[in-house]
């Protein structure tokens, strides 16, 4: 017997959706991860060098075509640009984890997946495809609740 003061999306809710979307949330939220922590060093040790001077030092030793500030300054905004990526696929994929939002969680696996963008290439690529597959089926599609 079914309440019928409970929500419609609670009681179309299957568990095998819920349990499939798990996975790849996971293993999702983990690579943002790894991606944040690593992003951050980066972002720190370009900060070390702008404020210890030591790129002074590197700047007159460049024999190269490209100066060392313009090389840390693109470092940088790249950086930054990377470390959004990763807190965008991070809440992305909590939103998949709880089956909510469902626009913001495949837009995140769709962030993964992109080369040089997503989080931790390597890894971010098939566990982004492995979401958007598992995203991409009906019952986890229904699974999910109104943002």
């Amino acid at each position: 017997m079914s309440n019928p003061y409970q929500s419609p999306y609670e009681q179309i809710s299957n568990p095998n959706a819920n349990a499939s979307a798990q996975a790849p949330a996971i293993a999702l939220i983990c690579v943002a991860a790894i991606a944040i922590v690593l992003g951050s060093l980066g972002l720190v040790g370009d900060l070390f060098m702008y404020l210890s001077g030591m790129l002074d030092q590197l700047e007159e030793r460049n024999n190269g075509p490209i100066s060392e500030y313009t090389q840390v300054i693109v470092r940088t905004i790249w950086g930054g640009v990377l470390l959004i990526a990763a807190c965008y696929v991070l809440y992305g994929s909590i939103q998949m984890m709880r089956l909510r939002s469902y626009p913001i969680a495949f837009s995140a696996a769709v962030v993964a997946t992109i080369p040089m963008l997503g989080p931790c290439c390597i890894l971010g690529i098939p566990f982004g495809i492995w979401a958007l597959v598992v995203l991409a089926k009906p019952e986890v599609k229904r699974a999910f609740k109104s943002p």
